[in-house]
């Protein structure tokens, strides 16, 4: 579907949840030509947690094809009643992380970023959830989901089912709450009014998943510590993704993910 460009304003509300009211950071981007996934300096030992940080071999193209193939394979199964939502929630969880989120890794971030294709232009933090989302085979609007504020991208992506608000700071009070409280797998978290970010959780440890505003300006996978900008936000507004079984009998059966 193609939107109408009205001098800035598309721009503008394209990239709301990546715009407004960010904190006061610098903007150290890279680049264009420096494409290279930079490393956190407090990274995990991501092999102890089952991350991937380089993409499966074959092309953006490949991982896409065989992430709806795997769907609809999947799908079946399910109208058989031979697979149930929590066995296909793992399965999305794994197309995400393995197949498709990797090959974003690296891909610069601006403001107004809204490419489709990994690695080619820039994204914005909504636009790398909407975009993520739908390769994977969740059926949506990517620009209309990238619109919205957090709270309301929340509210979407929980298709109906309640969102987990908490405020507070991140160090002190919510992330120790949620590493004794969340399951293992993948939320979706909305940071305060301007932020969106992928929440992962493994063997107790926190991760965020999204395409970073401060340097090294790109999309990326650190530990949700110190070092992160999810400690500079006072409210999140988190639901699960892997494990929201209304969001993967959506993907399962094509139906559409629709924002309020």
């Amino acid at each position: 579907m193609k939107w109408p460009v009205l001098g800035g304003l598309f721009f503008f509300f394209a990239s709301f949840s990546c715009f407004n009211n960010l904190p006061d950071q610098a903007d150290k981007s890279l680049p264009e030509s420096s494409r290279a996934f930079v490393y956190p300096v407090d990274s995990a030992d991501w092999a102890r947690y089952g991350i991937r940080l380089k993409p499966e071999a074959g092309t953006y193209a490949e991982a896409k094809a065989k992430a709806q193939k795997q769907r609809s394979e999947l799908a079946g199964a399910f109208r058989r009643g031979a697979v149930s939502l929590d066995s296909a929630g793992v399965v999305f969880e794994k197309i995400l992380l393995e197949g498709i989120v990797p090959h974003w890794y690296g891909t610069p971030w601006s403001f107004e970023g809204h490419t489709e294709k990994p690695g080619s232009g820039h994204v914005a933090c909504g636009y790398f959830i909407s975009t993520s989302l739908l390769h994977a085979g969740v059926r949506l609007n990517r620009y209309r989901l990238a619109q919205q504020n957090p709270e309301t991208e929340a509210k979407a992506i929980a298709m109906g089912d309640s969102v987990s608000v908490f405020r507070g700071d991140w160090l002190r009070e919510v992330a120790p709450v949620l590493q004794t409280t969340l399951k293992d797998g993948l939320y979706f978290a909305g940071l305060g009014g301007s932020h969106v970010v992928y929440l992962l959780k493994r063997k107790g440890a926190l991760f965020v998943l999204h395409s970073n505003y401060t340097y090294p300006a790109q999309v990326l996978i650190e530990p949700a510590g110190e070092r992160s900008v999810i400690r500079n936000y006072p409210e999140f507004f988190i639901v699960p993704v892997s494990g929201n079984k209304r969001l993967i009998e959506a993907w399962l059966l094509g139906t559409e993910l629709r924002v309020p």
